[in-house]
């Protein structure tokens, strides 16, 4: 059996730094995935949860604009599409659900300190108060009940360890707290 040969045309659409490949297809799914944080934002609103954050009002008119990709079909002109959708600087709705909010990501304001040109947030270095958060009630009852699962932890924890998760505990109640507010 002979092997596979490799070229250039073979692996540079999935090793490269070029838009082609699978850059293509990550925008793709970041623009998809983007579309379903504004579908379900939408939703939720629409069913009386109540929003807060410096960009709320910012991603209510963000996930009033996003169209629904439902059921769609992907060409490759839909990939530039989708890069030209990630490209909306301040209207693209990023689900972090790990920091409890979506981000309604605008370059400059940021706290992730994004690099120039990018067009999604870094959701793993997300920042207390940044410029695009947005919480939903949903985001606020999480944040109680992780607060709720630090407590139990701490106590069950010895002296220093339990202190340092008592007071992350009451931080995350802190952060839950104006997300209670009508938007």
């Amino acid at each position: 059996m002979r092997s596979p040969t490799w070229d250039a045309r073979t692996s540079s659409g999935y090793g490269s730094r070029s838009r082609h490949g699978i850059h293509g297809v990550l925008d793709i799914e970041t623009a998809l995935a983007a579309a379903d944080t504004a579908s379900r934002l939408r939703d939720r609103v629409a069913s009386g949860e109540k929003i807060s954050g410096p960009a709320a009002s910012r991603a209510l008119s963000a996930a009033a604009q996003t169209p629904r990709f439902e059921g769609r079909i992907v060409t490759r002109a839909f990939a530039h599409k989708a890069a030209a959708f990630l490209a909306r600087d301040g209207v693209v709705l990023y689900d972090n659900p790990d920091a409890f909010l979506i981000c309604a990501f605008k370059r400059d304001n940021a706290l992730c300190e994004p690099a120039p040109g990018a067009t999604a947030p870094r959701q793993y270095d997300c920042r207390p108060g940044c410029g695009n958060t947005v919480r939903t009630d949903t985001h606020a009852h999480q944040l109680r009940q992780r607060a709720a699962e630090l407590d139990s932890l701490a106590a069950r924890a010895p002296g220093p360890i339990a202190g340092r998760l008592r007071a992350n505990a009451a931080q995350l109640r802190a952060t839950a707290e104006p997300s209670e507010a009508p938007a």
